[in-house]
């Protein structure tokens, strides 16, 4: 429910687990179609032209690994005879790429005939769309290992936990091991969200860029340990991604994607009972009392998380909710933004 944005990545250790690569090291950073006439596979000099640029890239830059070459077909004719004809397109362009001087074993052909039209068949104009072949420049993606442990924030034991992995374009996950430990490859100098789930404990994450650079780790005193606090009774934690519209029990766009979350927590977490607990952000010396609207307004962005989980499952005997208007600030003299939103904040309270 934290977030840390900043850092991560901590120093390999000689027990550490074998890295498993989550991400695809290879992604398809550049492309061109060639287009075939009815029942052809010749090549036109505009689908030549487009062969030399895409062979030009692919030889100026070395991180490129291999041209994918994916053939189609329109659906004219038989099924079988328009696997042949994709099969004789992929060839066709394989063998221009080797004669620009593309090595045979860099490239990969795949005739896949009618099966994935970009257009509806049932028009010439789509079908001349779906008569095609694409070239695929395909990069190598520098990786490095990231490696942590989940830990019980009590006894500082390793759990076995549900680690997931996710960027801008992708997302995996991966299982610690019986300790606590993973050790998963990513893309160097991406931003990774990562996120820890067990039973019986609330979520955390953190968001991080992932260096590649042992010397990074030591300057930035890297640790990519997550703490779970237990889920336990009298327990509490602080729904951090959670946004509402000023004054409002409206959730801002930007914090749906916590809901999920929240929702998977009371499902892993199947016998728990719940208090969803509501503040508003009201500072002063000394604190004032908070106005019957105020306190109407904690207890109404506490039911909208309420209201989330009866909808998606979660029985109304596991669930309650309450408004603590200012009573319970985290920040009583609330200097600046970051810290007045702290105040305004909705809570998970374990009852039992």
């Amino acid at each position: 429910m934290k977030i840390i944005v900043p850092l991560t990545l901590c120093c390999a250790l000689a027990t550490a687990l074998p890295a498993q690569s989550l991400f695809d090291s290879l992604y398809s950073a550049s492309y061109v179609e060639v287009f075939f006439a009815t029942g052809k596979a010749d090549l036109n000099a505009e689908g030549l032209a487009q062969l030399d640029s895409i062979a030009n890239l692919f030889s100026k830059n070395e991180r490129f690994r291999l041209l994918r070459i994916t053939a189609h077909t329109d659906s004219i004719g038989e099924k079988g005879n328009n696997e042949s004809l994709a099969t004789r397109r992929a060839d066709a362009v394989r063998n221009a790429l080797v004669q620009r001087g593309i090595a045979n074993a860099k490239i990969q052909t795949r005739a896949v005939g009618e099966r994935s039209p970009v257009m509806s068949n049932s028009t010439e104009t789509g079908r001349q769309r779906n008569r095609r072949a694409t070239v695929e420049a395909v990069l190598a993606v520098p990786m490095t290992t990231l490696r942590g442990q989940v830990k019980d924030r009590d006894t500082g034991k390793g759990i076995q936990a549900l680690v997931s992995f996710r960027s801008k374009t992708r997302s995996d996950s991966t299982r610690t091991d019986s300790t606590g430990r993973y050790a998963v490859r990513l893309p160097r100098d991406s931003v990774v969200k990562v996120e820890a789930v067990a039973k019986n404990y609330f979520f955390e994450d953190f968001t991080t860029r992932i260096f590649g650079s042992p010397e990074l780790y030591k300057k930035y005193k890297i640790n990519t340990d997550i703490v779970l606090p237990p889920a336990k009774p009298g327990e509490k934690a602080v729904l951090r991604n959670l946004f509402f519209v000023g004054d409002q029990a409206v959730l801002l766009k930007m914090s749906e994607p916590e809901l999920p979350r929240i929702l998977k927590f009371m499902q892993i977490n199947s016998a728990l009972q719940v208090e969803i607990a509501g503040h508003i952000n009201k500072p002063g010396n000394p604190i004032p009392e908070p106005e019957p609207q105020e306190m109407e307004l904690s207890i109404n962005r506490a039911r909208v998380i309420y209201d989330y989980l009866l909808k998606n499952g979660i029985t109304a005997d596991r669930l309650r909710y309450k408004g603590y208007g200012n009573s319970e600030m985290m920040f009583p003299h609330a200097l600046g933004p970051k810290e007045s939103e702290q105040n305004r904040r909705v809570e998970i309270r374990v009852l039992q």
